[in-house]
């Protein structure tokens, strides 16, 4: 039995401290011979204040736009470190780019699950123990609750 690495999933938050992440994943996709997932998530807005002025159909629409939204922006930002990064050969191994809403962990885990990813990469900024109990960590509860490796590439703290 071999052991293969052949689809990754990246995340981003969309920060600035994000590109030395995708860096990583890349990399590690491009050694391994994997393909490469991209996926953003974002906290889910509560709707209910305009129930009553628009439909259920609107607020859909709403949220798809807003999606669609921020999967270009994560888009550009790939697009942007592929042109400053030429020695990354991020087209060959980019074969996805999407952005949800909703629990970051459980879309994380979703979007693993639907790519059939052997590796998750991502970023974390380390919050203290103390912080954690307090605000806790999508990184930590992605690597908490998953069954494949998690790359976390450390981010400075303010991105």
């Amino acid at each position: 039995m071999s052991y293969e690495i052949k689809s990754i999933l990246y995340t981003s938050d969309l920060s600035s401290g994000s590109p030395p992440v995708f860096r990583h994943a890349v990399g590690l996709a491009e050694k391994l011979g994997a393909e490469l997932h991209a996926i953003t998530v974002t906290a889910a807005v509560p709707m209910h204040p305009f129930a009553e002025y628009v439909s259920p159909e609107q607020i859909e629409a709403i949220k798809a736009g807003a999606s669609e939204n921020r999967a270009a922006e994560l888009r550009q930002r790939l697009d942007k470190f592929a042109a400053d990064n030429p020695d990354y050969d991020v087209k060959k191994v980019l074969v996805s780019v999407n952005a949800t809403e909703g629990d970051a962990p459980k879309e994380i885990l979703a979007a693993a699950k639907r790519v059939a990813a052997d590796m998750i990469v991502m970023g974390s900024r380390g919050h203290s123990p103390m912080g954690e109990i307090f605000i806790g960590s999508v990184a930590s509860k992605v690597t908490m609750k998953t069954r494949i490796p998690v790359v976390l590439v450390p981010m400075p703290a303010g991105s």
